[in-house]
């Protein structure tokens, strides 16, 4: 499949798989209130970073990979078992610690039920091979799986969630569409010949693996910091209920921070065979016109928000989460930001395979984060949590841009010295 119709599938796909969330936000609101929805966010928060510790990178280096060796069954075959093994141990490690935190600590044991009930996620990021149907160029038929196991989780959600009182309920039809897509995805992979046979692991391929996926992770992990770890700093500063009023307007964005990834993941594969090729020139365009029109559709959408904000909450969350309306206004910028951050990002540095830089990147944008986040949280609620991470992934975008520049101009520095170098004596 070519990458415009991998593309067109999945916008097709991905607007079907957001009309599910929008339709049960405004369900789960009026149900559970602030209260009980700001305590599942605060859950989802916490599961993240241990999804994020057991993705650990692995799925662009693994995607990557894939795409480069797409014709070759036996080296795709190594890359998926030792990428599944090492995900399969970091996620038992996570569970042992998840165990231990909501056992041992007093903060976490109000929220222990749903915590726990959170590990059907991560049990979830395991089983998905969603890098291997990236790199074969597959991602339809992964997007239809995940629509499918939304749409089923959403019956069950509205046939016994009825009161706050049912907010456990509400969490298992949350985080179990994700294990649900992960058990076909995998069967399917196995069955339709996308992975060929077993192969042995070995503590070097797992080595080998880990070495180029700990770039990708030390920059999610630090990314995590001021992300989801801003939603648990504002939990214990302003309680549930601010959670709440961010989590809702998170939500609400999350459809136009999400357009980017499709199509990004579409080309991605493309971008780094052409990279791989030394085709840098058509590479380079591919990222200009996804850019092109990111910026387009995202300042439509910051002028929709600012006109028709609140006549958006009243529709979709009820009028007690009017709050919810100036962290709306401070996060619409999030999506164009982060839309450039990841073009940037994905589809030149690490297309590129230059992961070095990476690390270096996201510790500097902790650094600033953390000199502004604590202050604004607490001055200014979830409203300074919303400003906090604005402003941080805007550092963020300037520095990977600064990256990509540096990039180019080593490109044209290495094509003319090979000239220069070619020029007869």
């Amino acid at each position: 499949m070519s990458a415009k119709k991998d593309a067109v599938a999945l916008y097709a796909i991905q607007a079907c798989n957001y009309v599910v969330p929008l339709l049960a936000l405004p369900y789960l609101s009026r149900t559970l209130g602030p209260e009980r929805l700001g305590q599942i966010g605060f859950a989802q928060a916490v599961i993240q970073l241990f999804i994020m510790t057991t993705d650990f990178g692995f799925d662009l280096v693994a995607a990557r990979r894939v795409s480069i060796n797409r014709d070759n069954p036996i080296e795709i075959a190594r890359i998926y078992w030792t990428v599944t093994a090492a995900k399969s141990g970091l996620a038992l490690l996570s569970t042992l610690v998840i165990v231990l935190l909501v056992a041992g600590l007093p903060a976490f044991r109000a929220d222990r039920a749903v915590i726990l009930i959170g590990l059907l996620s991560l049990a979830g990021t395991v089983l998905n091979p969603l890098w291997l149907y990236q790199g074969l160029e597959r991602m339809p038929r992964m997007a239809m799986v995940s629509l499918i196991s939304r749409v089923v989780c959403l019956v069950p959600l509205v046939a016994f969630v009825k009161s706050p009182d049912d907010y456990l309920i509400a969490a298992v039809t949350l985080f179990l569409p994700l294990l649900l897509s992960g058990l076909y995805l995998t069967a399917a992979a196995h069955l339709g010949g996308m992975v060929a046979s077993w192969r042995r692991v070995t503590l070097a391929d797992v080595w080998e693996h880990s070495a180029d996926a700990f770039q990708v992770f030390s920059a999610s992990a630090l990314t995590f910091l001021y992300t989801y770890a801003n939603t648990v700093v504002l939990r214990f500063v302003s309680g549930n209920t601010a959670v709440g009023y961010y989590m809702t307007a998170d939500k609400l964005i999350s459809p136009i921070r999400q357009l980017i990834w499709p199509l990004v993941q579409a080309v991605f594969p493309r971008v780094c065979k052409l990279y791989a090729q030394g085709d840098t020139a058509r590479a380079d365009e591919i990222s200009r016109k996804v850019i092109s029109g990111f910026v387009l559709v995202n300042a439509l959408a910051i002028l929709a928000v600012f006109l028709f904000g609140e006549h958006l909450i009243r529709l979709f969350l009820g009028a007690q989460f009017l709050p919810s309306l100036a962290v709306l206004k401070v996060l619409i910028f999030l999506p164009l930001i982060l839309a450039l951050a990841v073009i940037f990002l994905q589809l030149r540095v690490i297309a590129q395979g230059e992961l070095r830089s990476l690390k270096r990147i996201y510790g500097i944008a902790v650094m600033f984060h953390a000199l502004q986040s604590f202050w604004l949280v607490m001055r200014f609620g979830a409203v300074g949590t919303a400003l906090s991470v604005v402003l941080t992934e805007s550092l963020v975008t300037a520095l990977v841009y600064y990256e990509c520049r540096k990039l180019a101009r080593r490109a044209l520095t290495s094509g003319a010295s090979l000239n220069v170098s070619d020029k007869p004596i």
